[in-house]
């Protein structure tokens, strides 16, 4: 689910013009809301142990120099539901004070069959996943931000305002709710380490085949 959301927001700036950094996603889904109940919703964990992915899960600071542009996010797991926060700012890259963008997503997460993908060059046992967006949310944190928006008229919006929400899902930064993903947990570090796939190479069924390494996601 990890790499879907951020792959997302890149999207998203790409819009804009702006090509922010694509770091995380959580892979989930299914069309169901989903009860949130905390049910257990495991994997098989790089130990060969069953791995609960419950919890909340967060991101370090993650930059891009190229574009001057940085990242954090966090993800929360409930059984079949996830949420996720995510906060970007577009001219500094050490995630300080407020960020220029925050998006808010809620889905569900279905899990499929374990699967060979590569990381950094060796085999790994990843878990395919299916997910669905039911509501993804993107604010403004700033003024200039937002004209930046109206100007570009990102994501079809050209009212874009300084705390006001708004619902990117079906717009043209975020136009499908379903997408798929592979997940994989590092459970012989401390704390565990969730990665999402890389979705630049995918398979005949469109999961990846290949972990995202720039972007890891710890228990907390």
């Amino acid at each position: 689910m990890r790499k879907w959301i951020m792959n997302s927001m890149k999207i998203f700036m790409v819009v804009l013009g702006i090509g922010l950094l694509s770091v995380f996603v959580l892979s989930c889904g299914d069309s169901d809301s989903g009860d949130g109940d905390n049910q257990p919703q495991t994997i098989t964990g790089e130990s060969g142990n069953q791995v609960d992915l419950n919890g909340t899960w967060k991101s370090n600071c993650v930059n891009d120099p190229d574009d001057g542009e940085s990242e954090t996010t966090s993800l929360t797991v409930s059984g079949s539901t996830f949420t996720h926060t995510g906060n970007q700012w577009w001219d500094d890259l050490n995630c300080p004070g407020t960020s220029d963008i925050t998006t808010n997503i809620v889905g569900t997460i279905v899990l499929g069959d374990d699967v060979t993908v590569e990381k950094n060059g060796s085999d790994v046992t990843a878990t395919e996943l299916d997910g669905v967006f039911n509501s993804y949310v993107a604010t403004c944190n700033s003024a200039t931000v937002a004209d930046e928006l109206n100007d570009e008229k990102a994501c079809g919006f050209d009212n874009w305002a300084v705390g006001v929400p708004k619902d990117i899902l079906g717009s043209d930064c975020q136009p499908d709710s379903d997408f798929k993903d592979v997940l994989y947990v590092d459970d012989t570090v401390d704390p565990d380490a969730w990665y999402g796939g890389d979705d630049d190479d995918l398979d005949a069924n469109g999961y990846p085949t290949e972990l995202e390494l720039d972007s890891v996601q710890y228990r907390m």
